[in-house]
């Protein structure tokens, strides 16, 4: 039997002040000691700084994700965390 290996990398951070400043231009604006205003840094980054109401909760995407591998015959076989990152590790059989 021969398997195939597909490896994700999600990055988990678990400080929560850093993920508010990301994606809180006036922490931003206050970081950079004003230099930058909030409604600029809103202005020249909207990926940064879009609002995330309709975003999907972290579990949704991944349990989505996950399904559509399952679709593509992936497996997941087993999750790895080295520091901050986490690695999924999926596998599926080469038809050989």
């Amino acid at each position: 039997m021969k398997w195939e290996y597909h490896v994700v990398h999600l990055n988990v951070d678990d400080s929560s002040s850093k993920n508010e400043e990301a994606s809180n231009p006036e922490a931003a604006s206050e970081k950079l000691k004003g230099s930058l205003s909030p409604d600029f840094l809103k202005d020249q980054f909207p990926e940064q700084y879009q609002e995330n109401e309709g975003s999907e909760h972290p579990a949704i995407q991944l349990s989505k994700f996950l399904n559509k591998k399952g679709l593509e015959r992936w497996e997941l076989t087993e999750t790895i965390k080295i520091g901050k990152m986490l690695f999924l590790i999926l596998k599926r059989q080469i038809d050989k």
